[in-house]
């Protein structure tokens, strides 16, 4: 989860960097079609589960990236970025509450509501209500994303690189069209980047899409997405430490005080699983599946 946690907050930086060059919606088609090429031995066609794995490869990838690119590149601080995506939390644990029938008792309630706490705390900075347009495009790619993590959990006896490859094949081409019909300069920025613009093409797809997100298919594979999300609010404050010492950003106080309090919401999910495998004398994955979001 760390790993996973700081790729993606790392990701924020790079990101922001590269859209300052590429035309946003193209370096994610790059991206994409990357890893398409990259996963492509692991590709297979999987009879009855098609269909999830299409809509989650939709959401997670084409709809998810395409706004969220957007976003990125309309906020001049990659923290504003990134403290928005901390309310894909509490927007998962409900949709999988009111979806799957996932259990929150109260202790896990607490740290999650904490983790909440946290992100509506950070919320509230006034540097982060300057960037209207790019709060509303994330929110968008947070509401896709979690209907996409639904979507994994039904999913069952696909290899976590199969996943990948179907994501990068379907959004690939996707990306680009939307990029060929909404954005210019295609060839000119293409043929001018840079040895590093390249290179952040390749962190995108190898770091973000096959460890970071692959990582995060194989956990919500194996545990309610209740326990899964609390940790990925992780990766939004290692995305504003990121911005704060690669671009200079400033961090107030109340983004302190805020990530504090998430930190601390995710500390008493994660100490409440690892407390109920302990108990229990089985690893957390096997809790997870035989009681769902139970405990």
């Amino acid at each position: 989860m760390l790993l996973i946690c700081a790729i993606w907050g790392g990701n924020f930086v790079v990101t922001k960097l590269a859209v300052n060059h590429f035309p946003p919606i193209l370096f994610t088609a790059l991206r994409f079609a990357l890893v398409a090429v990259l996963m492509l031995p692991w590709l297979r066609w999987k009879p009855g589960q098609m269909r999830n794995v299409v809509i989650a490869a939709f959401c997670m990838g084409t709809l998810h990236f395409a706004l969220i690119i957007v976003g990125i590149a309309k906020a001049d601080d990659v923290s504003v970025v990134a403290v928005v995506t901390q309310l894909g939390v509490p927007i998962s644990t409900l949709m999988a509450v009111l979806l799957l029938g996932e259990r929150v008792r109260w202790k896990r309630s607490l740290g999650i509501g904490l983790a909440f706490i946290g992100a509506v705390v950070i919320s509230f900075d006034p540097k982060v209500m300057n960037y209207q347009v790019a709060i509303g495009l994330i929110l968008m790619a947070v509401i896709i994303f979690s209907l996409g993590q639904i979507t994994v959990r039904r999913i069952h006896d696909v290899h976590t690189f199969t996943m990948q490859a179907w994501v990068g094949i379907l959004s690939a081409p996707c990306l680009l069209l939307i990029s060929l019909m909404i954005e210019d300069r295609h060839v000119e920025q293409t043929l001018s980047a840079s040895t590093w613009h390249w290179g952040a093409i390749i962190y995108a797809a190898v770091a973000v899409s096959l460890i970071g997100h692959g990582g995060a298919y194989y956990l919500l594979r194996r545990y309610p997405i209740s326990i899964v999300n609390p940790g990925f609010t992780l990766a939004p404050i290692f995305g504003v430490l990121a911005g704060v010492f690669f671009l200079n950003e400033q961090l107030s106080g109340r983004v302190i005080i805020g990530s504090a309090i998430t930190l601390l919401g995710v500390l008493i999910v994660a100490m409440r699983e690892g407390t109920v495998a302990d108990a229990r004398g089985t690893p957390p994955e096997k809790v997870a599946l035989e009681k769902g979001a139970g405990e």
